[in-house]
């Protein structure tokens, strides 16, 4: 079976951020000296604050949420702890993640996506139809792979795949939307050809968290000062410090970081006095942010192949590209379905019973026992999911996106990272 690694949908190394307002690593500025307001409670907000606030520095963190976590969500309705948001610790060779979760005794299990059934019409499709269709998709990865090195600005992945499968294959539509879509949370048309594959894995396999992405969380919420629902509107910024304007009143401080997503950033809902720089904005515009949503299904007893890791579902636009066997982290026969990319902003539209409906008929499973369906594009603290290089944008963009302006104003959070944590980093 082809290989599915999964992008780095723990959002940017989330417990690692560069906090450069505090100077560099051999030029500690004194913490007495410093007040920071940080602007968002996900996993990079919440970890620039846990760092400062151990370094004695007063932090205040504003979430617009009623709740922390920002782009990890663990839901219980349904039981047992499901991760609607970031799930995977993708690689634990060197995963601060991983650290942060062998410090709180956090238990995970390894997700192979290599041992996958794939779906058709509600059965299996024969391991050795599967592999006549897609034995040759690691070579034509590698090729195209190869052909980015010499691509052009405009160039897409979409351009680079259509002279090399057949996308009127039903097994050949799932490899790209479970490999590509689901992965990079965009279509191929909308990713860069000249920067595919360039944001590298760490080494070790995936692992996913039973217990919920909650325990890293609130680990690194112990005693920070949040305040809730605090929708930032305006951040005035210049030398004599900072001022924040937020739907629960003013907070001033002499430093700000914004961890907001990408797709808010985009919205361009925060006012910024004076302006960001050019440079930052054209990045901010430049760089793509895509849409991985999930529709979580329980059931009184499972009717699929219970020791596969993944469901694979044939076809193109199919309600979900992929499924989680659910037995394979939590004791419940429950499923997780993804879907990415435009397919599945489309599908935002639909209500759950549709949504629900058609995972059914495509499955043809027996009704549930509950389920659960994101919206991560219209949460209008998230707008999306994670971003991605798309055309005409480079690395180059997240560097200037991570860049600071001045001294009072920096910036986190996974569209900020290149590959790895850049220096001066540390898990907490």
């Amino acid at each position: 079976m082809i290989r599915l690694t999964r992008r780095e949908f723990t959002l940017g190394l989330g417990a690692t951020v560069m906090v450069p307002l505090l100077g560099s690593c051999s030029e500690p500025r004194p913490p007495s000296a410093q007040s920071v307001v940080v602007v968002g409670a996900g996993m990079a907000g919440l970890a620039a604050a846990r760092r400062l606030t151990d370094a004695g520095v007063a932090v205040t963190v504003l979430e617009a949420r009623s709740r922390i976590g920002g782009r990890t969500w663990t839901d219980t309705s349904l039981g047992v702890p499901v991760d609607l948001g970031a799930a995977w610790l993708h690689g634990t060779d060197g995963n601060p993640l991983m650290a942060l979760a062998d410090e709180i005794g956090a238990r995970t299990v390894e997700t192979d996506f290599e041992n996958a059934v794939v779906f058709a019409d509600g059965t299996p499709v024969a391991p050795a139809v599967v592999e006549a269709a897609l034995g040759g998709w690691p070579k034509i990865m590698d090729e195209i792979y190869d052909a980015a090195g010499d691509a052009g600005p405009t160039e897409t992945v979409a351009d680079a795949l259509a002279s090399r499968v057949d996308l009127d294959d039903p097994l050949m539509q799932w490899c790209v939307a479970s490999t590509i879509e689901a992965e990079y949370a965009a279509g191929p048309a909308e990713l860069s050809l000249r920067w595919f594959g360039s944001e590298g894995q760490l080494g070790g396999p995936d692992v996913i968290l039973p217990g919920g992405y909650v325990q890293l969380v609130d680990h690194l919420a112990r005693g920070l000062k949040v305040t809730l629902n605090a929708d930032v509107t305006r951040i005035a910024y210049g030398d004599t410090g900072v001022r924040v304007d937020t739907s629960q009143g003013v907070f001033e401080g002499d430093r700000v970081i914004v961890t907001v997503p990408l797709g808010v950033l985009k919205a361009d809902v925060i006012a910024f006095d004076p302006p960001l720089p050019g440079a930052k904005r054209q990045a901010i515009q430049r760089l793509g942010f895509g849409l991985l949503d999930k529709v979580v299904l329980s059931f009184d007893e499972s009717f699929w192949p219970t020791d596969r890791d993944m469901i694979g579902i044939s076809g193109r636009d199919q309600p979900v590209s992929d499924l989680v066997n659910g037995l394979r982290f939590t004791d419940s026969p429950l499923l997780v379905g993804l879907r990415g990319g435009a397919n599945a902003r489309v599908r935002e539209a639909q209500s759950d019973e549709e949504t629900v409906g058609q995972v059914l008929a495509t499955l043809r499973a027996p009704q549930p026992t509950g389920a659960l369906v994101t919206r991560w594009a219209a949460d209008p603290f998230a707008r999306g999911s994670y971003s991605f290089l798309a055309v005409g944008s480079s690395p180059d963009d997240q560097r200037a996106l991570a860049e600071p302006v001045g001294d009072q104003l920096g910036f986190a959070g996974e569209a900020t990272h290149e590959s790895s944590p850049p220096p001066c980093t540390a898990p907490t």
